[in-house]
């Protein structure tokens, strides 16, 4: 049976925070991620200016009804976590029956000059379906102060999206994705750590050079890690919607 046309008007956004401290490269990183066919330059994609810079991208979702869950961790190099499955139960968002979902992605950097007030910032907070935490390879101090970014976002995720009052590290958190930029500066390619940040989260981690527009080629095992972390971005939003005292 011929699947129903999307129309543009429903296509539902989920919404991604990009942290690390400044000068990490998380403005050019998210040039690369919100690139695409139909979003070549940043003037095609970016849709807010000032207190966030807001670039957007669509994502294509895709799910069969007859698959078991998907792995969260693909590559050849995840031997350490091979087996593990993605938390959320795979179903297909908003009743369509088969084929791709398309999603508007929406990419939020802070702009470190402004301040955002606590209140307006918790609000924010709640809305968010995936983190991008980014860190400069050539000084792990930015990887170490991922942890003081991460820790008031995913708390207030997690009180109104997990309706608790407490951070949860382990299963079903909020999906994260972990890149480490200026890998070209490094002689050789750095091993992962078990201390890591990423290995902590159990989340994915890439590392790339920021200003190689091939970062995220088509079938390259960056592609599918954040064809990945975007599918399981969607898969949050439908599955721990905003609780409905808590809208606004």
């Amino acid at each position: 049976m011929k699947q129903k046309q999307q129309h543009i008007k429903d296509v539902s956004t989920v919404r991604i925070l990009m942290l690390g401290d400044k000068g990490v490269g998380k403005t050019s990183l998210t040039n690369l991620l919100a690139s695409s066919a139909i979003t070549p330059t940043p003037a095609s994609r970016t849709v807010g200016e000032g207190l966030w810079n807001v670039q957007v991208r669509l994502h294509e979702y895709s799910i069969s009804v007859s698959l078991p869950p998907t792995p969260t961790w693909t590559s050849s190099s995840s031997s350490e976590r091979s087996g593990k499955h993605s938390p959320y139960p795979r179903r297909m968002p908003n009743s369509v029956a088969s084929g791709g979902i398309l999603y508007f992605v929406e990419f939020y950097d802070l702009n470190s000059e402004m301040r955002m007030r606590r209140e307006h910032r918790d609000s924010f907070y709640k809305n968010i379906d995936g983190i991008v935490l980014v860190y400069n390879l050539q000084d792990l101090r930015s990887q170490d102060s991922l942890h003081d970014w991460l820790y008031e976002p995913l708390r207030q995720i997690c009180k109104y999206r997990h309706r608790r009052t407490r951070p949860i590290l382990g299963r079903q958190h909020v999906p994260i994705l972990v890149v480490g930029t200026r890998l070209d500066k490094l002689i050789r390619r750095p091993l992962r750590r078990g201390g890591s940040i990423a290995h902590q989260l159990e989340a994915d981690e890439i590392l790339l050079n920021c200003q190689d527009s091939e970062s995220f080629a088509d079938r390259s095992r960056n592609e599918g890690k954040l064809r990945d972390f975007l599918d399981r971005v969607v898969e949050f939003k439908e599955h721990f919607p905003i609780s409905k005292s808590h809208d606004t």
